[in-house]
């Protein structure tokens, strides 16, 4: 079964029912010693970063639907959250850099960097000709008040 077959089946059992004990349901659906059910933990992990649902107990292993959750539920499920862009899917480590962002954040890293450093510069060149300026309006000054010309 697909991830998101299994998680639109959760997030429907999750709005019929309050609670769900999440092995219980994936036991049923599947063997224990499937790929499938090895996969429920991390599949339901899914749901808590999407904030459709959250974890009632400190053993995580009941699932409540929240609000968020209600809402795609009745605009479709999860197929259509995941139609209208609103996941946060986990990104495979394999992928390209181009293809999970990571190359992007660090292009934008670097170019925060370069820009802060020119503001820094920017802001000790205005010191310094400001500097200037004022030791040259007070040699005026001077000149003025000794009577050279």
């Amino acid at each position: 079964m697909l991830k998101e077959e299994y998680l639109h089946q959760l997030v429907k059992e999750l709005y019929s029912n309050e609670t769900l004990a999440v092995y219980d349901y994936a036991a049923a659906l599947f063997t224990t010693q499937s790929e499938d059910f090895s996969n429920t933990k991390r599949w339901t992990d899914q749901l808590i970063r999407d904030k459709l649902a959250i974890y009632t107990d400190a053993e995580h292993s009941l699932l409540q639907l929240t609000n968020f959750g209600k809402f795609w539920m009745l605009h479709g499920g999860y197929e259509n959250f995941l139609k209208e862009g609103q996941s946060n899917k986990d990104h495979c480590k394999e992928k390209d850099d181009i293809k999970t962002g990571t190359f992007r954040k660090d292009e934008l890293l670097e170019a925060r960097l370069k820009l802060t450093h020119y503001r820094i510069v920017g802001f000790w060149l205005m010191i310094v000709i400001s500097s200037m300026g004022f030791c040259l309006s007070l040699y005026n000054l001077y000149l003025i008040m000794s009577g050279r010309k």
